[in-house]
């Protein structure tokens, strides 16, 4: 027999290598599943559409409190309301005195994205004092 043998390679060093390589390899896609399956809603694009909102305010609250639209959409607000307002769209500097009892209209194209406040100014004349209430939101989501 001879003195020198052959070191046979120890099967734990296979084992050591492959087994981090494998637990970052699934840990990545158990990542890349779990963002594709929570990643927010992305709009896809597509022709502009005409989006209309019934808006009650009552009480200084308005409903809906959330209008979603997508950039380019044509966006008309029919607002009612139990006393007279008037009601802003801060950042498209719209406006639209209301009246009890009447419906007034706004109509615009929503040319930029983002979250804008909608706004109620109550109006002083009637005894009143004017202030300024965040009743809604406006959210223009990028197409």
């Amino acid at each position: 027999m001879s003195a020198f043998r052959h070191p046979r390679p120890p099967d734990r060093v296979t084992g050591t290598v492959a087994r981090p390589f494998i637990i970052v390899a699934l840990s990545t896609l158990a990542l890349a599943g779990l963002f594709l399956a929570l990643r927010p809603e992305i709009p896809s694009g597509g022709a502009p559409e005409q989006r209309s909102f019934k808006l009650e305010i009552r009480n200084g609250s308005m409903t809906p409190d959330e209008l979603v639209v997508r950039e380019g959409d044509r966006v008309t607000l029919r607002i009612e309301s139990d006393r007279p307002v008037e009601l802003h769209v801060h950042g498209y500097d719209l406006r639209a005195d209301v009246a009890p009892g009447e419906t007034a209209e706004i109509s615009f194209d929503a040319d930029f994205s983002g979250r804008f406040e909608i706004e109620n100014h109550h109006d002083h004349s009637n005894g009143d004092e004017h202030s300024h209430s965040a009743t809604g939101t406006l959210v223009v989501q990028p197409r």
